[in-house]
């Protein structure tokens, strides 16, 4: 049996902001830190974000409700009713409670009928394993109508006064690159898809291929990670006498190790060096290739690896972001992508397309390939 997204959906709280205003919202930690954000943002190319905070860093939208709201958009393009939807996948990196999962809260937020959940947790490539979850269950015929959200709520762990008790704060304050690195780099916003088990009956579906998730955590360090001032340490932040303690020693902020960064090019085109050897796709006959990536900075490295290597990269035009106008919404990007090349009408009947989502987490690398279908095509 075959699976296709039918429908694509997105939800980006409030208006974009540009990067003049990126203290308006999360505030000043430090002025060392704010001489940081020039450079960052410099280097990963974003011009405007969401935040689903307001300036007076009060929540506007939860994390659950923005993907109730990408769930709704894609579900109305393709007339799915409260009970018509077998499945719900939910990924997210930091979810709204510890628990219960973050699937069941989406699941509140949206109404519908009883239905089987599942929550992924994780950071990038968590929107992917979702992903994977509802295509695999479409495609052996345990369901016929399932949908795949991940979202994320960044925004509200880098208000300022999350430093407060790091001593951070003060005007000559600042925090450690690896912390104040992030707080220019992500953004809030969620993405969702409709995957069924025939095409939609006008217009164009996408037939799922085949999905690759491999994880190299065996081979490498952690690199972005939360809960532990570093990755060295003994203790995690629920191993502390109180969340007071924890907040103090920095364990409940979150950090990339920038040195580890240049890992994830590495593994990034190891993997799809493996993939192409193995034959499952062929980059002369893809159309696009929709990827998230951090910064296009590391689009320009990830090219420059291809060539050094010699292993065909397609075209640089086929590679498609749109980071610089959203930000990097972690698992929720590649879903972003998607609904914006569809609503964009950038998707023909025919077309092939190797999607791409490495995470930095402790290293994996995600590939999903799909071909565009019409109803009368695919039959």
């Amino acid at each position: 049996m075959s699976a296709y997204i039918t429908a694509t959906g997105s939800f980006l709280p409030g208006d974009p902001v540009p990067n003049d205003e990126i203290e308006d919202y999360i505030g000043k930690a430090g002025r060392s830190t704010s001489d940081l954000k020039d450079i960052t943002l410099a280097n990963c190319g974003i011009k405007t974000r969401h935040y689903a905070i307001d300036k007076k860093q009060q929540t506007v939208i939860s994390n659950a409700a923005m993907a109730a709201n990408a769930v709704r958009s894609a579900a109305e393009h393709v007339g799915l009713g409260p009970d018509d939807v077998e499945l719900l996948c939910a990924a997210t990196t930091m979810p709204d409670l510890l628990a219960p999962g973050h699937a069941s809260m989406v699941h509140g937020e949206l109404g519908y009928g009883p239905l089987e959940i599942a929550t992924l947790h994780g950071i990038c490539s968590s929107g992917i394993m979702a992903l994977k979850n509802a295509y695999l269950q479409v495609a052996m015929g345990e369901k016929r109508t399932a949908v795949s959200v991940a979202s994320e709520f960044a925004s509200r762990f880098f208000k300022n006064s999350r430093y407060e008790e790091m001593g951070v704060v003060a005007e000559e304050g600042t925090l450690p690159l690896e912390a104040a690195f992030l707080r220019y780099m992500l953004s809030d916003g969620a993405g969702a898809v409709v995957i069924q088990d025939e095409p939609k009956a006008s217009g164009i579906s996408l037939r799922i291929d085949w999905i690759s998730l491999t994880s190299y955590a065996n081979t490498e360090k952690t690199c972005m990670y939360g809960g532990t001032p570093d990755t060295g340490a003994t203790k995690s932040w629920g191993d502390y006498p109180n969340a007071s303690e924890a907040a103090a020693d920095g364990a409940l902020v979150l950090r990339q190790d920038l040195a580890l960064l240049p890992h994830l090019v590495k593994v990034g085109v190891d993997e799809y060096d493996r993939l192409l050897r193995l034959g499952k796709f062929d980059p002369s006959t893809l159309t696009w290739i929709p990827a998230h990536y951090s910064s296009e900075r590391m689009k320009d490295t990830v090219m420059k690896e291809f060539s050094r290597r010699g292993v065909d990269g397609g075209r640089p035009d086929m590679w498609y972001s749109n980071l610089t106008s959203v930000g990097n919404i972690g698992s929720a990007s590649i879903y972003v992508i998607l609904d914006e090349m569809m609503e964009q009408g950038l998707i023909k009947d025919g077309d092939t397309m190797l999607c791409m989502v490495p995470e930095s987490g402790r290293f994996a690398v995600s590939f999903m390939h799909v071909t565009a279908v019409s109803s009368e095509t695919s039959r």
